[in-house]
């Protein structure tokens, strides 16, 4: 199969062989995905010259960014199937971009190289917290470490057994739901890179689709690292009133019923400030995406309302949610941001009906 994305064309096999094999060479759904990376990269204030694709499958994402950045002087893909090696070799060819091809885990491949990275991609199928502790020791100071998560039923409350066993975190199916997932894939990151005494400082974050990605900038010290940890702390949500706040309280202040703790989770910010208005300064198609990122951001809070939520618990006639004062956020059609107490909100909610 011929398949063109951005300024790129490439060859994979057959889909129905690669479902057979269990063998996934390109997931075209994750065009979003790759020309988010491509508008990033070009916001940088500072030029980065090597890029690790560590799972590079069809070598679509570093030959896009060899080829659409004005980054980049070395590209190294690397893949454990022999298929996928095959595949990124004949694809670099097709494009013209030099690069270094390896065909090994991780690793191996970490134990080979003996050297550091400016970005380094972390791109599984599942969970990317096995790669960490090896990806953080190569990126280079203040390089980037950028990370995906298929995982999303198991961090966002669907599986809270497997969620506990490999994150270390409760989740939960509250109507922010995905946003607590990405929160607590950040949080197990940052915990992974702190043992070495490195910050991993999210810098700009989705959750679109059935993923999670996470862009860090990394950080070294010892205190860098322990300010960070400070924002690493637990949501008490009543599901019966919608009240929640940073903490671990059993009893809800609100309707004196009992909570559910959610995390421990990334309370911090997901967003830079700075990068996020480069990356709206480019002018792409996904400005309107990015402005939302950028207004959300503001409200420096782990959570969102929705509407449909809101009006369900207290019987109300869901408005449109244009027609609040709130912040949207990227993750949910119907999600608000606001420190308002969902008392105010609720008189909001009522104002409107």
């Amino acid at each position: 199969m011929i398949y063109s994305e951005g300024k790129v064309t490439i060859e994979v096999p057959d889909s129905e062989k690669l479902l057979k094999k269990n063998e996934v060479f390109l997931n075209e759904n994750k065009k979003l995905d790759r020309d988010l990376h491509v508008i990033l990269i070009n916001s940088l204030d500072w030029k980065a010259k090597s890029f690790l694709d560590l799972m590079a499958a069809s070598g679509i994402r570093a030959i896009r960014l060899a080829k659409e950045t004005k980054s980049f002087n070395r590209i190294v893909m690397n893949d454990i199937k022999k298929t996928a090696y095959d595949n990124m070799k004949l694809n670099a060819e097709r494009n013209k971009i030099k690069a270094e091809f390896y065909n090994k885990s991780s690793q191996d491949l970490f134990c080979e190289l003996r050297e550091s990275f400016d970005n380094i991609d972390v791109d599984p199928f599942g969970s990317p917290v096995y790669f960490i502790r090896d990806a953080v020791q190569h990126v280079e100071k203040e390089g980037i470490l950028s990370i995906t998560s298929t995982d999303t039923g198991c961090l966002s409350g669907s599986f809270p057994t497997a969620c506990a066993r490999r994150y270390h975190s409760k989740s939960y199916l509250s109507e922010f739901y995905y946003e607590s997932g990405l929160r607590i894939l950040a949080k197990s990151a940052i915990e992974e890179a702190s043992i070495y005494d490195t910050a991993l400082v999210p810098i700009f974050s989705h959750a679109i689709g059935h993923y999670f990605r996470i862009y860090f900038k990394k950080i070294r010290g010892a205190k860098q690292t322990d300010n960070l940890l400070k924002n690493i702390q637990s949501i008490s949500y009543c599901p019966y009133c919608l009240h929640r706040e940073i903490g671990s309280a059993k009893i809800c202040p609100n309707c004196k019923k009992n909570t559910t703790i959610i995390g421990p989770l990334f309370t911090g910010k997901i967003f830079d400030d700075k990068l996020l208005t480069n990356m709206i300064s480019q002018n792409s198609e996904y400005t309107e995406l990015l402005k939302r990122m950028q207004e959300e951001n503001k409200i420096d809070i782990p959570w969102h309302y929705t509407t449909d939520r809101v009006s369900r618990v207290y019987k109300l006639t869901e408005p449109p949610i244009t027609k609040l004062p709130y912040a949207r956020t990227h993750i949910n059609a119907k999600g608000f941001k606001t420190k308002d107490s969902i008392k105010e909100i609720v008189e909001k909610f009522k104002k409107l009906q």
